[in-house]
């Protein structure tokens, strides 16, 4: 049977226009009762849903409309900014591309290919679009520095100094581009250079966070922390964290907090919370009740930390407290210098009753020291900090060649890292015992039994050295702010010894360096007696 719904879509544009969305979509809808693969009714229920802000029922109208009837380039591009926004990046790419096979200079199907290029991590292809559009739009300071963002990601530092110039010559209050060029000339190595970059965006603008935040990190890199602590704050205004509590009641260092009641919180990652929850003993010793709170994961390991009345989860309820402080405030409110940075010893310890569950793995003594190994972080985290502190697996083989026995301390594996990680294991070189690390005060009690943990810069090596244990950090050429330049060990834990690449991407004069110290058993981190 035939029919007409010209009548019936007709109404629903009406209704649509008229802002009357529920009543535009309950007439689409029985038009798809009737004729489920009907195009238009799919392309009008897209566009209602996104009008509703749910992207991800737009995007699926949207997506079967697309397939079902031509759509002009500026519905198609506009599915696409759907798509991106419902986080489908392959499927926008798709309609962008069919976009620029009719309009191949359509700059804002460019633009958003390029976009969702770099999130599916096709760095060259999105490079591709960005330079096309550069030639579309020579005169557009945004053009050149969304190009120089992307070469950053590509860690073409001097091409993305070079783009960041261009934008700037043809903006010259462009204060973005100011920014990040700094940040450009820092991972070169630049530090004087960056610094006048950060000033400059700041003589435009003083309340710019990203400058502020930035040059805070560079003054904490080359381990100006009185500069670095106080910028540091800047990061709550950048956009990109929020704690969600009145800075009227922060304490600062300024209000006394005997008798009074301190919440503490956490702030970014697992590694944060383990460096820097070592200050919290100091605010109990001013006569403060604090009130701890850490992420869900690190609960059983610090549910009863000293120095704190209570610990609580993240989803815990707020307390009542006098005073509240973000973790990593506590060195600017405290005023510490770099010599309050080390305690007198560790200050995490692994839960006794946990420890004992690893006799089995120890339970053929072999003479050898026992190494934990930690090579990457967690696979959802995908910026760039998280890529340049990975080592492929396949490039540790060197290392396991030496005489130690080796437990990963891997919880989370690559993709990319499986077959070799089956293959090392085949061997008898390395035990694998992911399935067993539930939580970190599993992390913890297996740490207790080893004599030294290698690993890259994650949370597990915070774990090691505030349990007091010798860590060995490999370290990328420019490394986070906390591990600082050209030196081998670290004011946070005194067991560390920092291994840096000697040149960007060189990790293979690391994984010797590790190898030679390992087998040579320097008194620096001594591992020549297995632990108990």
């Amino acid at each position: 049977m035939s029919h007409d719904f010209e009548p019936t879509l007709a109404e629903a544009q009406r209704h649509y226009a008229a802002g009357r969305f529920d009543e535009a979509a309950r007439l689409l809808q029985s038009v798809l009762a009737s004729a489920p693969d009907h195009g238009e009714a799919h392309a009008g229920l897209g566009f209602i849903a996104a009008r509703q802000g749910d992207h991800a029922r737009a995007a699926a109208h949207l997506l079967e409309a697309s397939t079902r009837i031509p759509m002009p380039v500026d519905d198609l591009n506009f599915a696409a900014q759907v798509c991106q926004s419902a986080q489908r990046h392959d499927d926008a790419i798709a309609l962008f591309e069919r976009c620029l096979a009719q309009l191949p200079n359509h700059i804002a199907s460019l633009h958003g290919a390029a976009m969702s290029l770099v999130q599916v991590g096709d760095l060259p292809r999105a490079l591709e679009k960005l330079e096309h559009l550069c030639k579309l739009q020579p005169q557009s300071a945004e053009a050149h520095y969304n190009r120089g963002t992307l070469l950053g990601q590509m860690e073409r530092f001097d091409d993305e100094r070079t783009a960041y110039e261009q934008a700037i010559r043809l903006k010259p209050r462009f204060v973005p581009a100011y920014t990040n060029l700094g940040v450009a000339l820092r991972d070169l190595g630049r530090f004087d250079e960056a610094m006048l970059q950060f000033k400059k965006a700041l003589a435009i603008d003083p309340n710019d966070a990203g400058a502020r935040t930035n040059r805070a990190q560079t003054n904490l890199l080359r381990g100006e922390f009185e500069h670095g602590w106080r910028e540091y704050e800047w990061r709550w205004r950048d956009g990109t964290m929020s704690h969600g509590l009145p800075e009227s009641t922060q304490w600062t260092g300024a209000q006394p907090i005997a008798g009074k009641t301190v919440f503490v919180h956490q702030e970014q990652g697992f590694g944060d919370t383990l460096q820097f929850v070592r200050f919290v003993e100091r605010l109990t010793a001013m006569g403060a009740r604090v009130v701890l709170r850490v992420q869900d994961a690190l609960l059983p390991l610090l549910q009863h930390y000293r120095g704190a009345a209570d610990v609580i989860g993240e989803r815990a309820p707020v307390p009542a407290f006098d005073y509240h402080i973000p973790m990593l405030s506590l060195p600017l409110a405290l005023k510490l210098r770099e010599a309050d940075f080390d305690t007198a010893g560790p200050y995490l310890h692994a839960p006794e009753s946990l420890v004992a569950q690893w006799d089995d793995l120890f339970a053929q003594a072999s003479g050898r020291p026992r190494v934990g190994i930690v090579w990457s972080g967690s696979r959802m985290l995908l910026n760039d900090r998280n890529r340049n502190r990975a080592i492929p697996l396949e490039q540790l083989q060197p290392l396991f060649d030496a005489q130690a026995d080796f437990v990963s301390l891997q919880h989370d594996v690559r993709d990319s890292d499986r077959a070799s990680l089956a293959e090392i294991e085949t061997r008898g070189v390395l035990r694998d015992v992911a399935p067993r690390l539930t939580s970190f005060a599993d992390t913890a009690a297996l740490i207790a039994r080893l004599d030294l943990v290698i690993g890259v810069d994650t949370a597990v090596v915070h774990l090691a050295g505030a349990l007091g244990k010798p860590v060995w950090i490999a370290l990328p050429f420019m490394p986070d702010w906390r591990w600082q330049l050209e030196r081998s060990d670290s004011p946070w834990y005194a067991t560390a010894r920092l291994f840096r690449q000697p040149a960007r991407g060189d990790w293979t004069g690391v994984i010797a360096s590790l190898r030679a110290r390992l087998e040579a058993g320097t008194p620096h981190a001594q591992v020549s007696k297995p632990a108990r």
